[in-house]
This record gives structure tokens, sequence and C-alpha cells, in this order.
């Protein structure tokens, strides 16, 4: 699954395992729908489409270090920073721990293993913080060397400042970087 492969095309699992499978999971959870690439650098700004039908979207920025994705981590957001689009229509749902990782698997799948995401950065749609366990169980799941084996210096994660959520992330076992997405100079606002 992490080649972004569906059931049919993992011919090193039996037969019917993979119908067993095919009946009672989701192989490809998160598929990209439309890219749009700039003529400027080369910057893909993708649509992934969920098995639900709810859009989310991601970006590629390529670089000569590696290749960053920008991943989302729910379909809207709650949080209603004037400057973000993704609070227009309030939050619909959060995204699982996988759906987010489909993202990394489905543009890996999309650049067949040429050059494969190096880098992620939790700053697409919604507050990564405002669903905690979910993006924590994607990071473990990201992180882990069976799995993607990705290095926690090479994640950051954008929070518009849920200060309890830091708090409780800061305990975490991770070394990913942390931005914090100012909305105003002034305090006040």
């Amino acid at each position: 699954l992490s080649k972004g492969a569906d059931f049919d095309q993992m011919t090193n699992v039996n037969k019917a395992l993979r119908e067993k499978l095919k009946e009672n999971c989701i192989a490809q959870s998160v598929k990209i729908i439309h890219t749009a690439t700039s003529k400027k650098d080369g910057t893909e700004k993708m649509l992934f489409q969920l098995h639900d039908g709810n859009l989310v979207e991601g970006v590629l920025m390529k670089y000569n270090y590696g290749n960053t994705l920008c991943v989302s981590t729910q379909v809207g957001c709650r949080m209603g920073c004037k400057f973000c689009a993704s609070t227009l229509e309030g939050l619909v749902r959060n995204l699982s721990a996988g759906e987010i990782l489909g993202q990394v698997v489905a543009v890996n799948a999309l650049t067949k293993g040429v050059r494969n995401v190096t880098n992620v950065v939790l700053m697409g749609s919604g507050e990564p913080l405002d669903n905690y366990d979910n993006v924590v169980k994607f990071l473990h799941l990201l992180f882990d060397t069976n799995g993607l084996g990705f290095s926690q210096r090479n994640v950051s994660l954008s929070t518009c400042g849920l200060a309890d959520k830091m708090k409780q992330f800061a305990d975490e076992d991770f070394s990913v970087n942390m931005t914090l997405s100012l909305h105003s100079a002034d305090t006040e606002k």
C-alpha cells in the first residue's frame, strides 16, 4: 500500500486475501483528480478526492534538496482565520490518519518512485491540532521504518495557535518543526 497500489496490483499477496481485502478495506482512500503546474517554478497544486467524495488540496514543491508536500488534515476548518480559504464553509470533517498518509502515498505513486516526497508540511486545508488524534497517528505511520520511514526533522506542523494542543503536542515524543501562523501583529486583534 505504501506505493499506492490497488489490491489487484498486489501480486505478492495471494488472491483469496486480495479478495477479502477488497470486500473489507479501501486500498486507495485518496485519489488525485486534478493537478495544476506552475509555469514559473514547477510547483504542483493537487486536488485530492477522498473515498466519500469530499475534496482537499495539497501542494508539491520541488527543490534541489527534495520534494515537499503540503498535506491537508481536515475537510474545511472551523478556526475562522480571515486570510484562509479553508474556513469559508466551516469544518466538514476530520481526515483519518490513513487519509492524511494517503496524500503522500498518492503523490509518490504519481511520481512513480522517480523522486518521492521527502518532506511533509501539515499546512493544507484544516487546522492540524484540531484533528489532534488523527494527526498524531499519521505522524507515527509516516515515521514507522516499516512504512514510509520519514525523518522527523523533515516534517513541519503549522498551527494557528491552539495553545492547549501545542502544550500537549510538546509532550509527545516527536522532533518535528512547529510553525505558528500569526494573524496580526497586534495582540488585541
